[in-house]
């Protein structure tokens, strides 16, 4: 391996590193151009690393193999975060989902376990998929400054924001990174809301940010559901306006009424593609009263008839305005369901009503056979229910935990007729009584005609997401064969977990295990953001053949030499380099 040579710049405590000859483009940019992009940016370029570097004794990026010196104490800190989400998005180097901050490909890593031996490792932290640069944007001109710098060099870009990604699109090997997590203002409030080149008003309106997932990032941009979508819509339906800057460093208001091609892309069309999103205004709701229902019971008997009673309900739920969720887990002796649901529409009586079918099953065991936990209860606000401690209970521990998962948009026509639904049911028991439930589509909620195909408020989300009673999530990610930071601190695993064959296999089952639903479900698809990573038909699933030509000249438009591109992306290529990373599964990747 070479050694590295640096050469250190008296500027805000950043080193540039030079050597001959290396495959990451950054490093054949002459020093001097990154000294003057780092006055550009007042000094907020840095050199990048892995969160779990001071733990490590060595160290192997793009400019070689050296020796590195661990901190026992920065180790600690580093440790102490790895389950907190929080702790999680505040160091740029560090993701929600380790694993894809890792070599799978080379079994390379820089990873921690929660769980695992707590210190310094003898061992050697691999940079992954950490890109190798960044700029700590804070303002626009930061953004401008470095896409412009990009085009200038050729420069592949990474956009991070919080990194709260199941899929990877906020790292990749051999990149140039934009970290917009710290523009994050206060939220501002405007009751009369008119966006820029409109001739009106479109009512109240707020701008701001979320502190795990951000809302000016992937999640408008991959569709943006949630536990209010049935009632309120998606948050591509609650977009008023965005604010981005493009691939060429121009800053661009995108709205229904000016830019709206690239409105239309921009909700939807997938995150780290088209250019960087530096605000969203969305529409503000009335606060109110939420009724809110949890149910979990240990089932002592095979699940078919639990099954059953969801798949039959699932399209009267939807119309009843339920958000939330609902699992089985478990297996053939010992499963557990469970129903965690808020409303708007539903009182509670009118909840227990809408629910009978389940409670009326749950009470038919005597109470020898499992406790039930029943909870039936007015809830204040929005903000009680968003931070309900066991809707937080589900999300919390995939906080810094490897996980994959392969989901499919559900259209209402596979919930109707007796035969229909035994192929659901039928499919649910294949799954080895492990599966659970989104209810996040917008069922609720009615178009108007400026959102509808072909209106100026279009956006580019999938079909699916209109026509479908829920989401089916199968989380089979068996953690500890996914969870390759499990053993990365382990002197050697007793399991396989670290292999990239062991991965590979994994990640295939999990694909696979899906494709009878994508069968019975052709007019289905899948919302990107929580779905398969090898996704067999990304096109289909995530857009529509229509939609996705629309996004790919809208992309080559903005930027033909495809330097903002990430895995599954409008435009991108499954053998660039910064894909290099990732496994090969079902004949997709390097």
């Amino acid at each position: 391996m070479p050694q590295r040579v640096q050469r250190a710049l008296l500027l805000s405590a950043f080193a540039v590193h030079a050597v001959s000859a290396s495959p990451s483009p950054v490093l054949a940019v002459p020093s001097q151009a990154w000294t003057s992009l780092n006055a550009s940016v007042s000094g907020r370029l840095h050199i990048a690393a892995p969160a779990g570097l001071p733990c490590f004794t060595s160290y192997d990026n793009a400019w070689g193999l050296e020796a590195s010196t661990p901190n026992a104490e920065q180790c600690q800190t580093v440790e102490a975060g790895l389950a907190s989400s929080i702790d999680i998005i505040q160091t740029f180097g560090s993701y929600h989902n380790p694993t894809f901050s890792t070599c799978m490909a080379r079994g390379d890593r820089c990873t921690l376990s929660a769980s695992g031996p707590k210190g310094i490792v003898n061992s050697t932290c691999f940079q992954g998929t950490v890109p190798d640069y960044y700029v700590d944007a804070r303002e626009v001109q930061d953004m401008q400054m470095s896409l412009e710098f990009a085009q200038k060099y050729m420069l592949p870009v990474t956009i991070k924001n919080t990194g709260h990604d199941y899929k990877g699109r906020s790292a990749g090997v051999n990149t140039f990174a934009i970290w917009t997590h710290n523009i994050a203002p206060e939220p501002e409030i405007d009751e009369n809301f008119t966006p820029e080149g409109c001739p009106g008003v479109v009512g109240p309106a707020v701008a701001g940010s979320c502190p795990t997932v951000g809302p000016s990032g992937g999640w408008v941009a991959g569709g943006g559901h949630g536990i209010f979508a049935p009632v309120y819509g998606l948050g591509v339906d609650n977009a008023m306006q965005i604010k981005v800057v493009l691939p060429n460093g121009t800053f661009v208001t995108a709205n229904r009424c000016q830019n709206q091609d690239l409105f239309f892309a921009l909700r939807g069309g997938g995150g780290g593609t088209f250019g960087v999103v530096t605000e969203t205004t969305a529409a503000l709701h009335k606060d109110q009263e939420i009724t809110y229902v949890f149910l979990q019971m240990s089932i002592p008997e095979v699940p078919r008839t639990i099954d059953e009673i969801f798949v039959t309900n699932a399209e009267k739920w939807a119309d009843e305005g339920w958000g939330g969720l609902y699992a089985v887990s478990g297996n053939v002796t010992n499963s557990t369901a469970r129903f965690l649901g808020f409303n708007t529409k539903l009182s509670v009586e009118e909840a227990r009503a809408s629910l009978k079918p389940v409670t009326d099953y749950l009470e038919s065991f005597p109470s020898s056979k499992g406790t039930l936990i029943r909870q039936f209860k007015t809830l204040p606000s929005q903000w009680a229910a968003q931070n309900d401690p066991v809707l937080l209970s589900f999300l919390l521990p995939e906080a810094g935990v490897s996980l994959t998962r392969s989901s499919r948009l559900v259209p209402r026509s596979n919930f109707q007729g007796d035969e229909a639904r035994k192929q659901l049911v039928d499919f649910l028991m294949s799954s080895n009584f492990r599966w659970s439930v989104v209810l996040g589509a917008p069922t609720n909620y009615s178009l108007p005609e400026s959102d509808k195909p072909g209106g100026p408020g279009e956006a580019s989300v999938t079909p699916a997401c209109v026509s479908s009673a829920l989401q089916i999530l199968e989380p089979h990610s068996q953690r500890c064969s996914l969870a390759l930071h499990y053993c990365a601190v382990l002197g050697s695993c007793r399991s396989s977990c670290h292999q990239p064959r062991s991965a590979q296999q994994q990640f295939s089952t999990i694909s696979t295990q899906m494709d009878p639903l994508r069968a019975m479900t052709p007019d289905g698809g899948a919302y990107q953001n929580e779905a398969d990573v090898y996704e067999p038909d990304p096109i289909g699933s995530f857009w529509g053949a229509r939609t996705y030509a629309r996004l790919l000249n809208i992309k080559k438009q903005l930027e033909p030499d495809n330097l903002l591109s990430c895995w599954n992306c409008v435009g991108w290529n499954p053998e660039d380099e910064r894909h290099g990373c990732y496994l090969k599964v079902r004949g997709v990747g390097p």
